[in-house]
């Protein structure tokens, strides 16, 4: 599938805007308004026009985005993918962008001034500035075009203040998942003990997705970091995998990777070498990874693995070796 750019999604998704037929008209001095609004993909946008006959003088534009539509992580993440949109609005004669980041989305609200912004400069704010009317005199944004639009977008006008909401669901608060919590989830062994995915689901919600025997929760908004688990027929947990490539660790480095021995336990490897970036774990053994990045800190350059049994480090192999 092909995936459009972070950039031009984002250009759609801070002011809902296309190509407006200019036209030339006059106007009466009584102002009105009307809205609509679209919710789809993690986004809520609700476009108010204030018109005056078919002239709309003023546009706001209030936007609810979660983290998972920007694919970001945090409000950092957010805050850099959309920086140079928003100060590019700014920027634009008559126009302001306020953003407020909260845990897992962000609230925009954008206003346009049509008597104080320039329609051609707003216009190429969405990269067309094509329907401009080089003939004309007087330009404004037609009302009625604007609704057309709009609607062709898939915006419903909102009738007696009755707006729709984004899922719960997609507001969720998506946290990296501490080891304590990790080992908290207990693997079935020799038929005893073993959490039930009744009791995942109690503590951590519905999985993000799930099969007959196999339950995810992602741990990021990305969807690159997850907790994933096994069942089997008496649905307690028989395996358990944990992938956090997103969580920073200070701690760990290959030469403190080169000091750890056989004789020490499974939590006393995570409080020298700080929380691992995979981890796997079945009845008897597992599997704990650590990584170093390339200098551009986007790659992996070399991974380290610790195999472990019945909680103790057994051996240890590394691909700089």
């Amino acid at each position: 599938m092909k995936v459009k750019s972070t950039s031009s999604k984002i250009k759609g998704i801070l002011l809902v805007v296309a190509t407006m037929l200019l036209i030339i008209a006059g106007c009466s001095k009584k102002t009105e308004k009307t809205t609509y609004q679209q919710v789809k993909n993690g986004v809520d946008s609700r476009v108010t026009y204030y018109y005056q006959d078919d002239k709309v003088v003023k546009q706001t534009t209030a936007n609810k985005i979660t983290y998972t539509s920007l694919r970001a992580n945090d409000k950092n993440e957010a805050k850099d993918k959309i920086k140079d949109e928003v100060q590019k609005y700014n920027d634009t004669k008559g126009v302001t962008d306020k953003i407020a980041y909260h845990d897992s989305y962000l609230k925009e609200n954008v206003t346009v001034d049509l008597e104080k912004a320039s329609v051609n400069d707003f216009l190429k704010l969405t990269g067309d500035s094509k329907s401009a009317d080089s003939s004309s005199k007087k330009k404004y944004i037609s009302l009625e075009k604007s609704e057309k639009l709009v609607k062709k977008q898939g915006f419903k006008k909102v009738e007696d203040g009755k707006y729709k909401e984004i899922p719960k669901a997609e507001l969720q608060v998506k946290k990296p998942l501490t080891m304590k919590q990790y080992n908290e989830i207990n693997v079935e062994k020799d038929d005893q003990g073993g959490t039930t995915i009744a009791e995942l689901k109690d503590k951590y919600g519905k999985p993000d997705s799930s099969s007959t025997s196999t339950y995810t929760w992602y741990t990021n908004y990305t969807h690159s970091g997850y907790l994933r688990v096994t069942t089997n027929d008496k649905d307690k947990v028989q395996n358990k995998f944990l992938l956090q490539p997103t969580v920073e660790n200070d701690k760990f480095s290959p030469e403190k990777y080169n000091d750890i021995n056989d004789e020490i336990s499974e939590d006393e490897l995570i409080e020298k070498l700080g929380t691992p970036y995979q981890v796997e774990t079945s009845s008897t053994s597992g599997i704990i990874y650590y990584i170093t990045k390339d200098t551009t800190g986007q790659r992996i350059q070399d991974e380290y693995a610790f195999q472990v049994e019945n909680g103790k480090i057994t051996g240890k192999k590394s691909t700089a070796e």
